[in-house]
Parts: C-alpha cells; sequence; structure tokens
C-alpha cells in the first residue's frame, strides 16, 4: 500500500522544480512555505500537510532550506535580526525527477558495514545512462538502496547482490549492451533478490528488463 504522504510530497517537489526551471537567478529558485502552501492549495492541500511533508523533504535531502538572515532598526533605534526561510528543490531532487543525466552523481551504499567484508572498499560511482533505459537505470538504483537495508541478506550477499547489480547498470551505458552478460547477471540478480522487501522491485526490474533477455 502507498503512502498517502507521497503524494503532496511529489505536488510540493514538482512545483519546486517548476519554480527552479522558470528561475532567473539562483536566489529566485526558491519560495517561502506560505507561497508554497498557497501554490498547492488547488490540488485540496492544507497548510499543515504542506509545512509537515515539505520539513520530511528537507530532511531527506530532496529540498534544501535556505535562511536569510536581514538587520533592522526599530523605531526605537534597536538592531532586530529577522530571518526569511526558502526552500528549492536540491539536485537530489532534480535528479529524482529527470531522466538520467551526465553529471548525475549517486551515493555509493552508504548503509553496507564494509569493514568485515575481507576488506573490500566501495568507491563512489556517477552513472551514465543511455537514455532509452532511463526507467530501467531508476529501479536497479532504487533496488541497490532496497539491498543495502535488507535484514535477510548477509553482509556478503549484499555485497556480491551490488557488485551484480552495477555490473548490469554499466551495460545500459552502451548503445548496444551485451545480452548475453545481462542475462548471466540477471539470473543471478533475480534468484538473490527474491526476498523480503525485494520482491517487488524485483518484479519491477524484471519487467524493465524484458527486452534486453530477447
Amino acid at each position: 500500500m502507498s503512502n498517502p504522504n507521497d503524494a503532496v510530497r511529489d505536488a510540493i517537489l514538482r512545483h519546486l522544480q517548476s519554480i527552479h526551471t522558470k528561475a532567473r537567478s539562483p536566489k529566485t529558485a526558491g519560495i517561502g512555505i506560505r507561497e508554497l502552501a498557497q501554490a498547492l492549495k488547488q490540488n485540496g492541500y492544507k497548510l499543515q500537510e504542506v509545512a509537515s511533508n515539505l520539513d520530511y523533504l528537507v530532511q531527506k535531502g530532496w529540498v534544501r532550506e535556505t535562511v536569510d538572515k536581514r538587520t533592522f532598526t526599530t523605531p526605537r533605534g534597536t538592531a532586530q535580526v529577522s530571518e526569511k526561510r526558502t526552500y528549492k528543490v536540491s539536485d537530489t531532487g532534480i535528479d529524482r525527477l529527470e531522466a538520467a543525466s551526465t553529471y548525475q552523481r549517486t551515493e555509493a551504499h552508504p548503509h553496507i558495514n564494509i569493514t568485515n567484508i575481507r576488506g573490500v572498499t566501495i568507491v563512489g560511482d556517477g552513472n551514465v545512462v543511455n537514455t532509452a533505459f532511463t526507467d530501467l537505470a531508476r529501479t536497479l538504483a532504487e533496488l541497490e538502496q532496497a539491498i543495502t537495508r535488507e535484514p535477510a541478506l548477509e553482509e556478503n550477499e549484499k555485497l556480491n547482490l551490488i557488485s551484480d547489480v552495477d555490473s548490469l547498470q554499466a551495460q545500459l551505458q552502451k548503445s548496444e549492451p551485451d545480452k548475453t552478460i545481462i542475462q548471466s547477471l540477471w539470473s543471478g540478480i533475480e534468484r538473490a533478490a527474491a526476498v523480503g522487501g525485494l520482491i517487488e522491485l524485483t518484479r519491477r526490474a524484471y519487467e524493465l528488463i524484458q527486452p534486453l533477455l530477447k
């Protein structure tokens, strides 16, 4: 069952992306929470819904909060500081909504305890994906993240699975992926990933990878 808050979060993120796209400067790429709430009022969302879900998106890194401190003088001559908070879609949020980009960079599997995996070190990656396989690449990226959190898998199993998924992602960078390699990699991934919270993502990936398995 999908989370009902996801609809609000998606609306927030897409509106902020729209503002970002139309902005003439970095400073005008953000808006205040009341402006955001007013814009989403037509969708039936209340201020409280927008505020709570905006806070969630900020904490998760999808949205960036900017605090502009301004000093003004009161009629009595004392200096006071006021804060203006604006919000704009982050680079992570843009990557989420847009197709794969040459300049997109993703964090490399931060949740795996690699200290106990025979000294193996996982380095960062910056996948470049053939635009024809964007949906598949995005699903595989979600599968990788889910693998890192899956309690039913041992650490060495996670590392092996992620290595295979990365190799599969590498094939998606080519104009003509090697079907033999893809079939071999997917066969192992499909068997190992058919556990716990990975089942649904594995099913989605299977549907998208079908054209490359024929």
